[in-house]
């Protein structure tokens, strides 16, 4: 069964994936950054965090080695990727070029 978050990159609506390991430090505030910003783009983005503690393989497929790494997506194509701690804004910054 392929992660949910594989079928959700594949539309025309951008999606920022954050892959987070549940043993990090990062993973609460992540949690309420995700919140927010699922709360500010609703129907414009999908965001969706990736606990990859579970599932070794994902974080391989995508070349993820730092945590929390913010990927953006559109379409199955990778147009941005930022790791470790950011803001709301950067993030924002981010959404807002793809869209």
């Amino acid at each position: 069964m392929k992660p949910y978050f594989e079928e959700t990159i594949k539309e025309s609506t951008p999606s920022l994936i954050v892959f987070v390991s549940a043993a990090g430090q990062d993973a609460v505030e992540v949690k309420y950054l995700t919140e927010e910003l699922q709360a500010k783009y609703a129907g414009k983005v999908n965001i969706q965090r990736v606990d990859v503690s579970f599932n070794h393989k994902i974080a391989e497929k995508y070349r993820i080695h730092e945590y929390p790494t913010w990927v953006l997506f559109k379409k199955n194509e990778e147009l941005m990727r930022e790791s470790n701690r950011k803001t709301v804004t950067e993030l924002s910054e981010m959404i807002e070029r793809a869209l």
